[in-house]
């Protein structure tokens, strides 16, 4: 009875059988699509934010926002497809954030 190699064969069946019901069972109905990055300034609704600065490198956003920062004004960037970035603040704030960032 220890050395049936019928019950071994049979559990490595159950366990195929069970692996390939699971993988029909959990893998997603449709075919996932490579999903397109948003630009902040082509986006119709952006929620609480508005764009206030556009098209600037990574360390210029960086500089803005820390400047925005030290006027209190809290700030956010968003990558743009051509990999510059914007600088968006709450419209509450929009006004402000300008008068300290200047022209």
């Amino acid at each position: 009875m220890g050395n049936d190699p019928s019950a071994g064969i049979v559990a490595i069946l159950v366990i195929l059988i069970l692996a390939l019901i699971m993988r029909w069972v959990f893998s997603p109905s449709r075919p996932t699509r490579a999903v397109r990055p948003v630009d902040a300034t082509e986006s119709p609704d952006l929620g609480l934010l508005t764009v206030i600065l556009s098209g600037v490198t990574r360390h210029d956003a960086l500089e803005r926002r820390a400047q925005l920062g030290e006027a209190s004004i809290r700030s956010s960037m968003s990558k743009r497809r051509d990999g510059m970035f914007d600088v968006l603040v709450f419209h509450g704030d929009a006004d402000h954030a300008r008068a300290v960032l200047g022209p």
